[in-house]
């Protein structure tokens, strides 16, 4: 935890890695000038992503619950893998 807050809620800043992130808006801080932070551009389109990944994933299980097909089940079980493939590899930006 660092002692800088992130300019967009407040929120203590979070250091992993190289990279500063607010846990709170879940989006990365990047300092543009020495003691001015801004949160990166990029940030608001992953987490657009990824909302829309885990609004798919909604989508795909309540399907799941209903369906009886197994070669249906196969296919939306797989698309369910892809999904939350895509998620882990969200995170990992």
């Amino acid at each position: 935890m660092l002692a800088q807050s992130c300019p967009e809620c407040g929120s203590p800043l979070m250091k992993v890695g190289d990279d500063i992130y607010c846990a709170t808006c879940n989006r990365r801080v990047v300092y543009a000038k020495e003691g001015t932070a801004s949160v990166a551009e990029d940030s608001t389109e992953l987490a657009e992503l990824r909302r829309t990944l885990t609004d798919k994933l909604r989508t795909v299980n309540s399907q799941l619950e209903q369906e009886t097909d197994i070669e249906v089940l196969t296919k939306l079980t797989n698309l369910m893998v892809l999904l939350l493939r895509a998620l882990r590899e969200l995170s990992k930006i």
